[in-house]
Order: C-alpha cells, then structure tokens, then sequence
C-alpha cells in the first residue's frame, strides 16, 4: 500500500478500465454467460501485476469473470460510499482494517465459515474482525521502514552492508554521510505523500511510546483527551530529531514537496539514493524498474540508544482487508467472489501469482507458494525474531493521516517549525473523536 490500510495509499487505479458491471446490475458479461464479479481495489502499484493475476484468474475457469473499477480520483472509503449510494456496489472490496472496516458490518458478508479462513492466524484475523465475524479476510502483510538499495550501500560501507549495524539514529547518520559522500549518489529519497508521512511516519511516533500494547493504545487516548503535551514528549523529539536528519540527507531538500512515488521508485532502483521512506508494496515497482536491484528494509531508529525499542524493529502489520458485498450482490456474484479468493489463497497458480506477480507475503499457513525475493525473506525474519512494530495507524480515526500529512508536508517545506507541528498534531486529536 502505498501504503499501507487501503486509503493510506489509495488513488486512481487502472483509470483505463471501463467502470463495468458493477455490483448486481448486470449477473452475467457481455461476453459470454459467465457471472460477473466486479472488484475495487486501491492499490496502484501493483495495478499491471493485478492486472495479469486477473487474467490469469478469468482464464482458468469459465464460470466467473473479475473486472476492476476504478477508483477515477477518489479513496476506498469514498468509492464504496458513492457506489453503495447509487445502489451499484462492487461485490468485491479491498478496503481497511479495524475502525476503517468496522462502518460497513451491516453490509458485508460474514466470511467466518469460509475454509481459507481457517488457515489464518488469529492475530491477522483480528484485523477484519468486527462485532466478533470476519467481514474482512486480510489481503497479505506489509511493512515499512527504510528500503534500501544493498549495492549503493555496501559501496558507502566499503564492503558488504550489514543490516544489523543499525541500531540507533547516530548510526544512520553515519551511514547516510556515507552514502552523501559517493559520487552522484543521495542519502535518502523523502516522498511527501500524505498518506507517506501521515500514517506511516506518524505509527513511528505512537508505536513507540511504549513496549506494551496497552500503554500504545492509552497513549492515543489520552492524545484524543488533550491531556498529552508533546513538548515534553522524549518519543515525539527524537521522531522530530530522526525527520529533521531526513531532511537534511533528501536528496529533494531543495525543493521538498515536489518530489513523487514514481521518481522514487526508480532512484531507488538504479542506485541513485541508498534509503527510501516506504514499504515493501514498492518491491514489484522496483523490480520492473530495475530486475536487478538488490533491495532491503531497515528500521528507522529514534534514539541514539543502542538497541532500544524501536530502533531495530520494523512496522509490519494487515494493511487491507478483502469485503463481500451482502446487500446488494446476488448468491452467484458472492460465490464468485469466494471462488477468485479462494484460488488466490489456496490454488498452487493463484498463490503464484499472489506472491511472486503482486509481491504479497502469504498468512495462510497451508501456504504452497513462498516468497523467494531476499526483501519478503527479510520481513519474514523479522517477525521470527520478534522485531516487529505495531500499526498503530490501523487504529487512527479516517480524518488522522490526511490531517498530520498535511502537517508533516508543511514542516517538511519549513512552513512550520517543531513547536507548530506539535500543536498541530495535538489540536487535531483534541477534535478527532467529535
């Protein structure tokens, strides 16, 4: 996802395909007799891999056919909105996770009995789970950090890059000098996307406010209740100190704002900056961009700490949640809709195309297809040595990253200084649960 819970990321996706079919207009295609299951989905990087998944998909079976519709400008959460509004919702939905997906219970199918289901962990399975039923089957894992391009890095280091050297923010610093002093090469690539800095950024500061859960989640309370100064928040001056060194090292520091997701993608991959802000929805980009590159993740450490929380664990959580439409699609479009999940879960080709065509990282533990690429292998080491972060962002209210986006772009730009970012983040929260 871009990010990450569907609307972190989402924009326009496949604009060029027509808006056909959508929910129970229309049971059958032009085409032939196949029942038509109509998909929306926000995920624009990997809008070509989506593509040909359902082809594949379309082409194995004659009874069902997919089609996308666009999101034509708007987030998920919108689409869905509108779409449900004119009576022609999408069968299927890739949308959010917890609160995000909890504002359509009483039109999503409970998916509970479903087989797949079965073979997901709970702990994934909390996250499209509403009123105690799965409305909301989890799409993959994803996780975010610092991307980086092994071969720019090890040129900087002198020898092969070790991931595990990077334990606090004056070892990133270190490293980004390193990086700042190869010819015609860029420390770090800041994307000043909202949904960028807003939710993925922002989860840095939350999640590590604490090494319990509870502790998190009351921190986010308390920020709602106003009783939270962040100036006298250590968490929230060094997660300034950690962005005010990428600022620095941008290799867009110039001109902050205009840098983009596309840019990135491929400065990235052909080794003109060593670090980028993102997460690994980005890999297949990059390897289209670049088959060749050598991509990894780092942590973003806050503190000059050594080895403190956070600083040696990445964010990784369910970014998405697949929904079924109950109220409006027929018997056959909702077994349509179960069968295309079903093989991209459980069939050995679907699964295929799941990991190695979208880059998804499987949470189904009858997985037949692993991730071969070394940055899946990577996350998934991660989580078997418990160095993962919570994505506290899942628990943001809708109005939370387009409003601290906005405040970190202007921060970004020098439009404001720390103390006014402070305020603004606490003033939006005083108000985010009104």
């Amino acid at each position: 996802m871009k990010k990450k819970v569907i609307s972190f990321g989402a924009v326009a996706l496949l604009a060029s395909t027509l808006l056909v079919g959508c929910g129970n207009t229309s049971s059958n295609s032009t085409d032939d007799s196949r029942t038509e299951v109509s998909m929306l989905i926000g995920k624009e990087e990997i809008a070509k891999q989506l593509d040909e998944t359902i082809d594949k998909y379309n082409t194995s079976q004659e009874e069902y056919e997919v089609k996308i519709i666009p999101l034509a400008g708007q987030n998920a959460t919108e689409k869905i909105t509108s779409l449900y509004a004119s009576k022609n919702a999408p069968v299927l939905m890739n949308t959010g996770v917890y609160t995000e997906l909890a504002q359509w219970k009483d039109k999503f199918l409970d998916l509970s009995d479903m087989d797949l289901v079965q073979h997901i962990d709970q702990k994934y399975l909390d996250a499209g789970t509403v009123d105690g039923k799965v409305i909301g089957i989890p799409a993959t894992i994803e996780a975010f950090g610092f991307l980086y391009n092994k071969d720019v890095l090890d040129e900087a280091v002198g020898g092969n890059f070790d991931p595990n050297s990077v334990k606090s923010r004056e070892d990133l610093e270190i490293l980004m000098g390193k990086i700042d002093q190869l010819d015609e090469k860029s420390a770090i690539e800041v994307s000043p996307l909202d949904w960028s800095l807003g939710a993925h950024y922002t989860n840095l500061f939350f999640t590590n406010q604490s090494e319990e859960q509870g502790e998190r989640a009351k921190f986010m309370t308390d920020m709602q209740g106003g009783i939270v100064g962040l100036s006298e928040n250590q968490v929230f001056q060094n997660w300034v100190d950690t962005f005010d060194m990428m600022k620095t090292y941008n290799s867009a520091a110039k001109s902050p704002l205009s840098a983009d997701y596309d840019s990135a993608t491929l400065a990235l991959a052909n080794g003109d900056v060593g670090l980028w802000f993102m997460g690994n929805w980005a890999y297949p980009q990059l390897k289209e961009a670049n088959p060749d590159a050598n991509i990894g993740i780092l942590p973003v450490p806050l503190s000059n700490e050594p080895n403190a929380y956070g600083n040696t664990q990445i964010s990784i959580g369910v970014p998405q949640t697949w929904g079924i439409d109950a109220t409006q699609a027929t018997e056959e479009q909702q077994a349509g809709a179960k069968d295309f999940l079903t093989w991209l879960y459980e069939d050995e080709v679907g699964q295929d195309y799941y990991v190695n065509k979208m880059g998804f990282i499987p949470i189904n533990d009858n997985a037949k297809v692993e991730p071969t690429n070394e940055l899946s292998k990577q996350i998934l080491q991660y989580l078997k040595e418990d160095r993962s972060l919570e994505w506290m962002n899942a628990h943001y209210p809708p109005t939370a990253f387009p409003s601290m986006g906005a405040s970190l772009q202007k921060y970004l730009a020098d439009d404001i200084d720390r103390t006014e970012l402070a305020k603004e983040i606490e003033d939006y929260w005083k108000t985010s649960a009104e």
